[in-house]
């Protein structure tokens, strides 16, 4: 992410979020967090926020790394081992995104462990709205029977009018209202739950690139 000519990128071997002057490339700060920051920085209004796999976001001062606010979205610290490192149970890997002064992120992979998505006011960091209730979705999966499953956040989120849409790693995207954080649809099953972390957005339609390093176009409205 880039803010008034400062380039701010995550470091997911070192747990840090550096600054960098984008003229000269020259370091300007580095801040590090409770985790590896597997995520990348979403930056507005003189600030920067950045999840970590502690489960927190934090918003830090864009100018001089200095935390403003942080907000911790596991339901406990309990630790687990992750990729040799020890982490949250409920790692923040729903990355932020910021629209009309709110920031919406995610924490949790595992919808078995439950799955914790919010909406903060950016300023303050105060709660609009948490859904916690999509880990115990009885949905159909992909081998045709349902069972209790959910979105598992992993990538960065993205904003495309009144919808939250929220990568699932190797999965096909979940759609949100972000006004209210009522479940719109996820549409695992008929995706053959091929998909990938990266999702962008146009009018109308949305696009993700698969593990199979294809891309696919969906209706925003419907999912097809």
């Amino acid at each position: 992410e880039v803010m008034n000519g400062i380039m701010y990128l995550g470091f997911n071997d070192t747990d840090k979020v550096i600054a960098l002057d984008v003229s000269s490339g020259k370091e300007l700060w580095r801040r590090y967090l409770g985790g590896p920051v597997r995520m990348p920085p979403a930056a507005e209004g003189g600030r920067v926020y950045v999840t970590a796999d502690d489960s927190r976001l934090y918003c830090l001062d864009g100018a001089t790394g200095k935390t403003v606010w942080t907000f911790f979205g596991a339901p406990s610290e309990n630790r687990v081992l992750g990729n040799e490192r020890l982490i949250s149970a409920w790692p923040a890997r729903g990355g932020a995104v910021i629209a009309d002064g709110f920031v919406y992120y995610a924490a949790s992979i595992w919808p078995f462990m439950g799955t914790f998505i919010y909406c903060l006011d950016a300023r303050t960091g105060r709660v609009v709205w948490r859904n916690e209730g999509e880990g115990a979705r009885y949905m159909l999966q992909p081998h045709n029977a349902p069972s209790f499953a959910g979105v598992a956040p992993q990538g960065a989120f993205v904003v495309s009018g009144d919808r939250l849409i929220i990568p699932g790693g190797r999965s096909v995207p979940a759609v949100f209202d972000r006004s209210t954080g009522e479940f719109r649809y996820y549409r695992l099953a008929e995706s053959g739950k091929v998909g990938g972390s990266f999702v962008c957005a146009a009018e109308g339609v949305f696009f993700n690139h698969t593990r199979e390093r294809s891309v696919t176009m969906y209706d925003i409205s419907t999912g097809d």
